[in-house]
C-alpha cells in the first residue's frame, strides 16, 4: 500500500505529530523516553490486545523527512516508512507506504484475503490520520 498526499501543514509539524504519538507508546510500553535523534535502531515489545505482542523496531529516523519502522508479531512482519517532503514553508508532500509479509503459506493466503477486503480501510485510515493532523495545524 502507498499513499502520497499533499497538506498544508509545515513538515516539522507533522514529524513533531507522528513521533509524539510513538514516544509516549514507548512510555506506556517501556517506562523509557528516548530521544528522538536515539530513535534510529531502538526497538520495544508492545502488546496489541488478546494475547497478540510484537516488536516494533525503528528502522530510521531522520528529522523532519523520514520515519520508518517494523512491526513483527509471530504471524506477520510490518513495514511501515513516512517520507515528508517540504514543498514550502506551509505545504507538504506526505508519503505513506507499508508493506507486509506473512509466516507461513496458510497466514499469507489469510492476509492476501484480507488486504483484498480490508485495504481501502486501511488507506482511508491512513487519510483520516493525515486530515487530524492537518486539522491540529490548521484549527479546523
Amino acid at each position: 500500500m502507498k499513499i502520497t498526499k499533499t497538506i498544508d501543514v509545515p513538515r516539522q509539524f507533522i514529524f513533531d505529530k507522528i513521533t509524539e504519538s510513538s514516544l509516549y507508546d514507548i512510555k506506556q510500553n517501556t517506562g523509557k523516553t528516548p530521544k528522538i535523534s536515539s530513535l534510529t535502531g531502538f526497538e520495544y515489545q508492545k502488546n496489541f490486545g488478546k494475547n497478540q505482542s510484537g516488536k516494533i523496531k525503528f528502522d530510521e529516523v531522520t528529522e523532519p523527512s523520514i520515519y520508518a519502522f517494523t512491526t513483527k508479531t509471530n504471524r506477520n512482519t510490518f513495514k511501515t516508512r513516512w517520507e515528508l517532503h517540504k514543498i514550502d514553508d506551509q505545504s507538504t508532500d506526505v508519503v505513506i507506504a507499508e508493506e507486509s509479509k506473512s509466516s507461513g503459506m496458510v497466514q499469507n493466503i489469510n492476509d492476501t484475503i484480507m488486504a483484498f477486503m480490508f485495504g481501502k480501510l486501511k488507506k482511508r485510515q491512513m487519510l483520516a490520520i493525515l486530515d487530524e493532523i492537518s486539522k491540529a495545524y490548521n484549527g479546523r
